[in-house]
C-alpha cells in the first residue's frame, strides 16, 4: 500500500487521526481492512503490537486549520460506525441455524451448492480426524459451519475476511477455541509465502477444503493450461503441500483424493475416479517440485526424490531432499554415489546382451571370497532397510551404504565380471543387480549427477 499511496501524491503531508476508541472492541481485522483497502490510511500498533485508535493519512495539501484531518476523522467513523453495526447484527446470528441456507448460494457451477461442498468436507475431514487423532465430532462441527460468514452483511462489504469473521463468529457464539480458530484459518495458507496454520484442527478443515475443490475443478476438467490458471489451483495444490510438509505430516493423500471422488458420486457427479487420482497425484507433486527449487534443492536431487517416492510421502520427499542436498557431496554422500554409478554403468552397459537380470545371485556359483563378501554386504544393507520404521534416520541410511566401499572395490579389483563362462558373467552381475536394489531402497541414485 505504501507504494500505491506514495503514486497518489506529489507533496505528501502525514497527518495523524484518531477513531472512537469504542471502536477498537470491533474484530482488529475489520478496522484495519476499513482503513488500508477502502481508505488508504495506515493503521498504528502500540508497542504491545495492539491496534491503537490513531491513523496516518498521507495528504497532497498543507492543513493548517486541520479541516483535512476533521474530514478524515469523521469519514472513518462512518465506516466504522457501519461496520460496529454489522458486526453485533452478524456475531448474534446463530451459525448452526443458517447451514441450511448454504442452499442457496452456489459453490460452482456443475459443483453444486456451498450447503454440498460443507457435507462432503465434514466427512473428509472426519477421516482425517483419525489420521491426527484429534475428535471427529469437534472437526465435523467446524466443517459444518465454517462456510456460514459467508452470507454476513461483513463477509459482503469485506470479502477478504472470509473464514476470519467465521472464526470470530463462532468464538463469539461459545463454539471451542479449537473450532473457531480452525475456521478462522481454513482458508490458509495463500500460497507461498503466508502464513500456514500449525493447530490439528486448523490443519485438518484446510486439507478438507483444498482436497474438496482440487476434486471437483479436475473433476469437471477446469484443469490449469501452461499459461493459465484462472481458479487458482496451483496456488491450491502449494498450500496442501505446506501443510503437509512444514507441519510433518504423513497422510495417504491417494486415499483422500478417492474417497473425495465417491463423496462427490454419492451426491451425484460422474467423475473418473482413477484419472482425477492420478493426475491430481501428478499435479500435487509438480507442485513439491516448484516448492523444493524455492529452497534451493538441487533439481537431480527433486527429480530423484520425486522419482523414488509417490504422493502419500511428500513429508519423506521433502526431508530426504533437503538431507542428501546438505550431504551429497561429503564423503559418505560422495562414497555412496560411486557405487551405485559404478555398478550400475556396468548393468547399463550390458543390457544388449538380454540377459535378463532380476537381481538374485546364487551363491552356489561364486568362485572366490569377493563375491562372498559383497554379497554378504548386500544382504546386511537390505536388513538394515526392511527393518527401518517411519523414523528412517537418513544420515545413517546413507552411511550403511557407503559403508560398502571395500566389499565392492575388492570385487572389482579382482573379480572379472565379464567371465568367459556365461552363467558366471550373468551370476555377477545378478550380484550388482542386487546390490543396485538395495541402494534403491534408499533413493533412486540413477538420476544424482556425479
Amino acid at each position: 500500500m505504501l507504494n500505491e499511496v506514495t503514486d497518489l501524491v506529489e507533496k505528501p503531508k502525514i497527518l495523524v487521526c484518531e477513531f472512537d476508541k469504542r471502536f477498537l472492541n470491533i474484530p482488529s481485522e475489520i478496522l484495519v481492512t476499513t482503513m488500508q483497502t477502502h481508505q488508504k490510511y495506515f493503521s498504528t500498533i502500540d508497542n504491545k503490537s495492539n491496534l491503537t485508535n490513531n491513523f496516518i493519512v498521507v495528504a497532497d495539501i498543507n492543513d493548517p486549520k486541520g479541516l483535512v484531518k476533521i474530514g478524515n476523522e469523521r469519514v472513518i467513523d462512518a465506516r466504522l460506525s457501519d461496520a460496529e453495526f454489522f458486526w453485533d447484527r452478524n456475531k448474534s446470528q446463530n451459525l448452526v441455524k443458517q447451514i441450511s441456507k448454504l442452499k442457496n448460494i452456489n459453490y460452482f457451477k456443475g459443483l453444486g451448492s456451498y450447503f454440498d461442498k460443507i457435507q462432503r468436507m465434514r466427512k473428509l475431514s472426519a477421516i482425517i480426524s483419525d489420521e491426527f487423532l484429534i475428535s471427529k465430532e469437534k472437526i465435523e462441527i467446524a466443517s459444518s459451519i465454517c462456510k456460514v460468514d459467508l452470507m454476513s452483511d461483513l463477509v459482503a462489504e469485506f470479502p477478504e475476511l472470509q473464514g476470519v469473521m467465521g472464526g470470530y463468529f463462532a468464538e463469539a457464539q461459545g463454539f471451542e477455541k479449537e473450532v473457531s480458530l480452525a475456521i478462522s484459518e481454513h482458508y490458509l495458507p495463500l500460497g507461498m509465502d503466508s502464513k500456514i496454520p500449525k493447530k490439528p484442527y486448523s490443519i485438518a478443515l484446510s486439507l478438507s477444503d483444498k482436497i474438496d475443490s482440487l476434486v471437483g475443478f479436475f473433476g469437471i476438467d477446469l484443469r490449469p493450461s501452461s499459461s493459465k490458471d484462472p481458479y487458482a489451483l496451483r496456488r491450491m495444490a502449494i498450500s496442501l503441500v505446506r501443510l503437509i510438509v512444514e507441519n510433518e505430516k504423513k497422510i495417504k493423500i491417494r486415499d483422500l483424493l478417492n474417497y473425495s471422488c465417491t463423496l462427490y458420486k454419492d451426491q451425484g457427479y460422474e467423475f473418473e475416479t482413477k484419472k482425477i487420482q492420478n493426475e491430481l497425484s501428478e499435479f500435487i507433486l509438480d507442485r513439491l517440485k516448484n516448492y523444493l527449487k524455492d529452497k534451493q534443492i538441487r533439481s537431480d536431487i527433486i527429480d530423484s526424490s520425486i522419482s523414488s517416492f509417490g504422493v502419500d510421502d511428500l513429508m519423506k520427499i521433502y526431508k530426504k531432499s533437503i538431507f542428501l542436498n546438505k550431504n551429497i557431496k561429503k564423503d559418505f554422500g560422495l562414497d555412496a554415489l560411486a557405487i551405485y554409478k559404478r555398478s550400475s554403468n556396468i548393468l547399463t552397459n550390458e543390457k544388449q546382451e538380454e540377459l535378463d537380470l532380476v537381481g538374485t545371485a546364487d551363491p552356489g556359483l561364486f568362485k572366490n571370497e569377493y563375491e562372498k563378501n559383497l554379497y554378504k554386504k548386500i544382504h546386511e544393507i537390505r536388513k538394515y532397510f526392511s527393518s527401518v520404521g517411519g523414523d528412517e534416520n537418513y544420515e545413517q541410511g546413507l552411511k550403511i551404504l557407503s559403508s560398502a566401499k571395500t566389499e565392492v572395490n575388492n570385487f572389482f579389483n579382482n573379480v572379472k565380471v565379464n567371465a568367459e563362462e556365461k552363467m558366471i558373467k550373468k551370476n555377477r552381475l545378478e550380484l550388482l543387480k542386487m546390490l543396485c536394489k538395495s541402494f534403491d531402497n534408499y533413493f533412486n541414485f540413477s538420476k544424482i549427477e556425479v
